[in-house]
C-alpha cells in the first residue's frame, strides 16, 4: 500500500520537481549543443569542402582551382557526394547527442541510419 500522507505526498512531488528541471536543464543544453553543431566532409580529391548544420543546411562550401576545371557534371556530383557525406555526419551526430533524452528502448541511432540515403558517387 501506498504511504498517502501529506509528507509522502509533498516528498514525492518534490522528487517530480527535481527530476521534470533536471530533464528541462539537460534538454536545453542539448538544443544548445545541436545548434552549434557543424560536420564538414571534403571530397576524396580534395578539391570541395562543405559544411553541413543539422537539418541540412549548407553553411559553407569551398572549392580549389582544379574543382572549377572539372565538367559541370563531374563538379555537380562531386558537391552532391560530399554534401550527402557531410549531412550524415552530422545526422549521426545530432543522434548522439539526442540519445540520452529519447525514451527507453528507443535506438535513436539505429532510427537516423535507417533514413540516410545512400550517398551519390562521385564518378557518375
Amino acid at each position: 500500500m501506498f504511504d498517502q500522507s501529506p509528507e509522502a505526498i509533498e516528498k514525492a512531488l518534490e522528487n517530480l520537481t527535481k527530476d521534470a528541471k533536471e530533464k528541462l536543464e539537460r534538454y536545453a543544453e542539448m538544443r544548445e549543443q545541436v545548434a552549434a553543431m557543424r560536420s564538414t566532409a571534403q571530397s576524396a580529391d580534395g578539391n570541395v569542402t562543405v559544411t553541413v548544420a543539422p537539418g541540412g543546411a549548407i553553411t559553407d562550401i569551398n572549392l580549389s582551382e582544379r574543382a572549377m576545371r572539372q565538367s559541370a557534371q563531374q563538379l555537380s556530383a562531386t558537391l552532391m557526394s560530399t554534401i550527402a557525406a557531410a549531412s550524415a555526419d552530422v545526422s549521426r551526430r545530432m543522434a548522439a547527442a539526442v540519445a540520452p533524452l529519447a525514451p527507453a528502448g528507443m535506438d535513436v541511432q539505429a532510427l537516423v541510419e535507417s533514413r540516410l540515403p545512400t550517398p551519390p558517387r562521385e564518378d557518375a
